[in-house]
């Protein structure tokens, strides 16, 4: 299969050998965000505006912290509390004035809400990822249909987690028709239940390791089943 700027990030996730490839890929997509956010780019005057509209997740808040280049993030939540400040205070009726009846009252408390909820739910970070996530969804539906040493490698592979498999069982249809569709979706599910019961057995025997009588037994590949099963079920 040659080697296309499309295909490089999905093949380098399928390198890991991880229990979901996507997520191997959502992975270096949200540090390459992170990292894009702290760099030079949060000084170019439509990144900034971005950033000070939406600011970012409580998730990415503190991978941002961990990641280190502070003064890069206080500059952009310098500007951001600017913004919410603003926001704010255009909802600042005081609820508990005399003058307020308890309906009105009411209303100001509501609309302060949902302006802290609107402030909340927005994320930079978030935002970029879910646009690149969306065409890495459609890139692996493509792979799959035409390139089939692609299809071999990822039916080789341990498969998805629950939730990327969702989305991309959501997204098929409307990238494939018929027996495509059929033979994709297919190929996922078979997959999906060979890796579940690969992955049953691990845990399994994971559990089974702590009874004295199997304390000299191998461990196999169960001693690291537990995070990778945290992985399949729930995304990393």
């Amino acid at each position: 299969m040659k080697e296309q700027i499309y295909t490089i990030p999905l093949n380098d996730a399928l390198a890991e050998d991880s229990e979901c490839l996507m997520c191997s890929l959502e992975k270096k997509l949200e540090d390459d965000a992170i990292s894009y956010f702290l760099g030079p780019a949060m000084m170019e005057d439509d990144v900034r505006k971005i950033t000070n509209e939406k600011g970012f997740c409580r998730r990415h808040y503190h991978l941002m912290l961990d990641k280190g280049g502070r003064l890069s993030l206080a500059l952009m939540i310098d500007t951001h509390l600017e913004e919410v400040r603003e926001k704010l205070g255009k909802k600042s009726k005081k609820p508990h004035s005399s003058f307020l009846s308890k309906k009105a009252a009411l209303n100001s408390i509501n609309e302060m809400v949902n302006a802290i909820e609107q402030i909340q739910s927005s994320c930079a970070v978030c935002d970029k990822l879910a646009r690149q996530l969306k065409q890495a969804y459609s890139n692996f539906i493509y792979l799959w249909d035409t390139e089939a040493e692609f299809r071999k490698k990822f039916l080789n592979s341990k498969g998805l987690c629950l939730p990327h498999m969702a989305e991309l069982l959501r997204i098929a249809p409307n990238e494939l028709g018929g027996k495509k569709l059929d033979s994709f979706v297919g190929d996922i599910y078979d997959l999906q239940n060979a890796q579940l019961e690969r992955l049953n057995g691990e845990v399994n025997w994971f559990t089974k390791k702590y009874d004295y009588r199997n304390q000299d037994e191998p461990w196999g590949t169960a001693q690291d089943s537990l995070p990778r099963a945290v992985t399949k079920l729930s995304k990393y």
